[in-house]
């Protein structure tokens, strides 16, 4: 049986409790709970897969090893999730009864928590019951009446001209206690970012001008001093430029002027990602926190120079099927979808960043993208059929032969440990002596071996290959959906398409989730030809 161990704790449980650590919830504890309880049953025997989101909320389901877990068992490899109590699952109790009553299910997959009593099997054409869909709603409430109270306490912080600050601005460093400090160097390309601009330089000027004179983005210059910085960026060093909604940000930067300013983005509602920014009356402003790199007057002037110019790099899907998939096979970022009256995606970074840029400038037909990469699919699809339905014959053939392969194996293991016993009474009634009797007691145990040992094998390959025909079904079954749509859509990517990458008009790759499923399928037809020959 293969069960799955899932383990979340956020960083609001983290900061409950003795010494910042909640003992009840840590992920040692849960998985202590978990092993037990596994141990206590018999019918749970099996191979265990851990699965840890360790600082990540349960109001929202945008967790990595949660996700990976999904993936998991729509691929077949899971039947049973263990989980210390439903919360873990998620404080989102609409999100969470989605889960256990729709798509667990669904995937054949048995849900168990363990301290909230709950087993998925005792629901079987039910709905979870009153008492568990009111322990979900307590627990959406509890993480919305958490996330209020944190956010109080950071706001009361705000008043007080405190900063939460994980990171100060580029430009400063940290000095005595909650003191920033001018750094003098990064100081530098702020003081010129802004001088430039107060030349009458557009946004794309500026990026041009540091660009060419070598001058490093902060996150360069971060990372060319080895500061310790988790770094998110995928765009390769040589494109890593300065861009005008680089320059753009960093001229509407405030802090700069001297001010601490908090509270500049804040969530559309708990437990979403999504984040959009305040306005300046709502924001938490200290003026002279600390030292400024420019003055009000020269900020405002700069104000001026780019009040024309809007902020730029934000994606608008406007349901672009491809959404996040495409991009750019040079600098290695996301490409930019523009929903005008031709709909077109192309590299914004390379027309923010400038001339300097070696990325492709063609603004691509959405359509005509959309068009290859369903032409691709139906191709790649094609040839997944082909080797399903070889595999499938394959299998079947295995399927009529392996009793009696089964049957022979067990008649030749039962002639042998019969000619074994015979051979120890022969000696035993001193009919054959101790040198004659060993010598072939020893070549019995070996044939004894030797077919134990292919039975297992057999056995071993039996059960390899029923997961990979779970496997081949599961795509099987998406693709047969997928032929009756005559363009591409937005399941039809989130089901196959992994990536989607655009060197230039003529050379895209397209990277198909299946892709490795595709391999293996391959392997084992070849290998097993090769066995064929053999014999």
């Amino acid at each position: 049986m293969k069960l799955a161990f899932y383990l979340r704790l956020s960083l609001a449980d983290g900061d409950l409790g003795k010494n910042n650590k909640d003992e009840s919830n840590s992920i040692e504890n849960q998985r202590l709970i978990l092993q037990n309880f596994v141990e206590s049953m018999d019918e749970l025997d099996g191979d265990v897969t851990e699965y840890v989101d360790d600082g990540h909320t349960g109001t929202n389901f945008n967790r990595p090893a949660f996700q990976a877990m999904v993936e998991d068992a729509k691929r077949g490899k899971i039947e049973v999730i263990l989980v210390k109590d439903l919360s873990r699952i998620g404080r989102d109790y609409i999100g969470v009864g989605d889960y256990l009553e729709q798509i667990f299910p669904i995937l054949g997959v048995r849900v168990i928590a363990v301290n909230s009593q709950y087993d998925s099997n005792n629901y079987i054409g039910n709905t979870m019951g009153l008492e568990m869909s009111i322990s979900n709603l307590i627990n959406t409430l509890y993480s919305r009446d958490l996330s209020k109270k944190f956010k109080s306490c950071v706001q009361t912080k705000w008043k007080k001209g405190i900063s939460t600050y994980g990171r100060v601005p580029f430009g400063y460093k940290k000095g005595e206690g909650q003191q920033w400090e001018i750094d003098p160097e990064p100081a530098k390309i702020i003081r010129l970012v802004f001088e430039l601009a107060l030349q009458d330089y557009s946004t794309l000027m500026i990026a041009n001008e540091l660009n060419e004179r070598g001058i490093p983005t902060p996150g360069k210059f971060r990372k060319q001093r080895k500061e310790n910085i988790v770094w998110n960026r995928k765009v390769a060093d040589e494109e890593w430029l300065w861009d005008a909604r680089m320059v753009w940000m960093t001229l509407r930067n405030y802090t700069y002027t001297g001010a601490l300013v908090q509270g500049k983005t804040s969530n559309i509602r708990v437990g979403s990602t999504e984040r959009r920014r305040t306005k300046k009356h709502q924001q938490f402003i200290t003026e002279n926190h600390h030292k400024g790199i420019v003055t009000h007057e020269e900020f405002e002037d700069a104000q001026s120079v780019i009040g024309k110019q809007k902020e730029r790099g934000f994606v608008q899907d406007s349901g672009f099927s491809l959404k996040g998939k495409v991009t750019c096979g040079n600098c290695k970022l996301k490409m930019m979808y523009n929903y005008g009256a031709v709909p077109v995606v192309y590299c914004a970074h390379t027309s923010a960043a400038g001339k300097m840029s070696t990325c492709d400038k063609t603004r691509h037909k959405v359509k005509k993208i959309e068009r290859i990469v369903l032409n691709a699919l139906r191709r790649q699809l094609e040839i997944f059929k082909q080797l399903a339905k070889k595999l499938e014959e394959e299998q079947k053939n295995k399927q009529t032969d392996l009793p009696a392969i089964q049957k022979e194996m067990a008649k030749q293991l039962e002639t042998l440990k019969e000619e074994r016993i015979r051979q120890y009474e022969a000696y035993a009634e001193g009919m054959t002596d101790q040198e004659c009797y060993l010598k072939v007691k020893k070549e019995l145990n070996q044939k004894i071996d030797k077919i134990q040992e292919k039975y297992e094998r057999l056995l071993t390959i039996t059960t390899e290959d029923g997961e990979l025909m779970k496997e081949i079904q599961v795509v099987k079954q998406e693709a047969e959906q997928a032929e009756v749509f005559d363009k591409m859509t937005r399941h039809i990517a989130e089901t196959f398409i992994d990536e989607v990458i655009i060197y230039d008009a003529e050379k895209i790759e397209i990277r198909f989730l299946f892709d490795d499923l595709i391999a293996e399928m391959t392997e084992k037809i070849e290998r097993e030809e090769k066995e064929d020959v053999a014999v």
